[in-house]
């Protein structure tokens, strides 16, 4: 049943957002960096080889199949990365000005 005591709260209202600035379509952006490709990794298995053979039954050619898969992870991942021109390190201007700024204080 309903409790005749407790009465609710009015429902509050939010605050009036600003409009959002209006975006010009017609600026011109600054030019893009140039765009180093990503190393290929040398030896994608080695931190999976790193640790044995699985504690498996038959760990030994499991091994290799372990390690074949993560081979292929890291080539298609690499492939996706140089398909959207990724950059090798990513921009540190950010980071730079922080840490910077930080250490002057």
């Amino acid at each position: 049943m309903n409790q005749p005591g407790r009465k609710r709260q009015p429902a509050r209202r939010t605050a009036a957002r600003r409009p959002p600035k209006p975006v010009d379509p017609w600026l011109v952006p600054a030019p893009l960096p140039d765009v180093e490709l990503l190393p290929s990794p040398d030896n994608a298995a080695a931190l999976l080889q790193s640790l044995g053979d699985p504690p498996l039954a038959g760990g030994g050619p499991l091994a290799s199949y372990f390690a074949a898969v993560v081979v292929r992870a890291a080539s298609v991942a690499t492939a996706l990365a140089l398909s959207a021109e990724l950059p090798a390190v990513p921009p540190d201007d950010r980071t730079s000005a922080a840490t910077s700024a930080g250490s002057d204080a």
